[in-house]
């Protein structure tokens, strides 16, 4: 079995706001292996987000807080980390990947002067000279043609696909133990889309590395990931390796975010129907339902699921394979 490197235990993210404090993340566990990619799915304000920012140590405060848990890397405690320990680390061991690089690169600095920055914080022994030939060999190593002539080049220069590739270039530089990718690939065409899943997986072949992969692509985890994870609203409804969740989905959340994955007749290229959409919407963080959160979507809804017993425990149905659900699929 693959070495251990990174396990989150009972995360819980509290944010302040105007109306009062709201839990954005409610006792989140994960389990990252080295040279596996773990996906992390849901619709837009599940959590995902907030535990990445949490293991990065990016959680700002006062306005928010990791009130409980553990961040476990290598079996230390991110969360007990001083902060200058913390720099140390963020970007070197374990680096991320933004969803719009636009407003993560530094629009009034060149592509290679960000890469040279990382390298400045963590590899400081390294010459200048050998910085900036890193740089170009990052640049290189993600498929940038002409990598000396990029490294000159700004952000704005650049296409989407080609600022996607630099931002995995500065996450690489330092060749972390643990990435995490989220949504890496949202505003890309399916083309460089695939172009950029494909490097992630020469890299992490290459590197040995442990990915989290946060997505709402279902057809993207199916595809790129080894085992995932399903949230919603701030809980992990439903837990497995990728071929047990695809072929025996257990929580209604999960089967209704499958349905709703578009397919094609594989002779004609038809669409097979009417898509399937999951009703309602993801309720409030304010006025979330006692009991399970997606009684008011969910068609197995009982009496137990509406707070009776309060809020179902993720529990394991088989080796791996766990839901959070008082009436799960058969």
């Amino acid at each position: 079995m693959s070495e251990l490197i990174l396990e989150v235990k009972d995360l819980v993210v509290d944010f302040r706001t105007d109306r009062g404090k709201i839990t954005a993340v409610n006792g989140v566990n994960l389990d990252v292996y080295k040279g596996k990619t773990l996906g992390v799915v849901g619709e837009s304000g599940s959590g995902k987000s907030v535990t990445a920012l949490s293991i990065m140590g990016l959680i700002q405060k006062p306005s928010g807080n990791v009130s409980s848990g553990q961040i476990l890397y290598k079996g230390d405690d991110l969360l007990q980390k001083p902060v200058d320990d913390m720099r140390k680390i963020r970007g070197n061991k374990i680096a991320m990947i933004f969803q719009e690089p636009m407003t993560s690169l530094n629009p009034v600095f060149t592509v290679g002067n960000q890469i040279v920055e990382v390298l400045d914080l963590h590899q400081s022994h390294l010459t200048d000279a050998q910085k900036v030939e890193k740089a170009i060999d990052m640049l290189k190593l993600v498929g940038i043609p002409s990598p000396e002539q990029r490294f000159k080049e700004y952000p704005h220069q650049l296409s989407g696909g080609m600022r996607q590739r630099v931002m995995i270039a500065i996450a690489l530089a330092c060749e972390p133990d643990i990435l995490i990718a989220d949504e890496p690939t949202t505003a890309l065409d399916v083309t460089i889309q695939a172009q950029i899943l494909d490097l992630m997986n020469k890299l992490q072949k290459d590197l040995g590395m442990g990915i989290i992969f946060i997505t709402h692509d279902l057809g993207v985890v199916a595809e790129t990931c080894d085992d995932v994870a399903v949230m919603y609203c701030g809980r992990i409804v439903e837990r497995a390796d990728v071929y047990t969740l695809f072929k025996e989905p257990k929580h209604p959340y999960t089967i209704g975010l499958m349905d709703s994955i578009p397919s094609f007749d594989s002779t004609t290229g038809d669409h097979k129907g009417r898509l399937p959409t999951i009703e309602g919407m993801v309720p409030s963080l304010f006025e979330l339902p006692s009991g399970c959160s997606f009684q008011d979507r969910c068609s197995r809804v009982t009496e137990d699921c509406r707070g009776t017993k309060g809020v179902p425990a993720l529990e394991s149905l088989d080796k791996g394979h766990k839901v959070s659900c008082f009436n799960p699929c058969n």
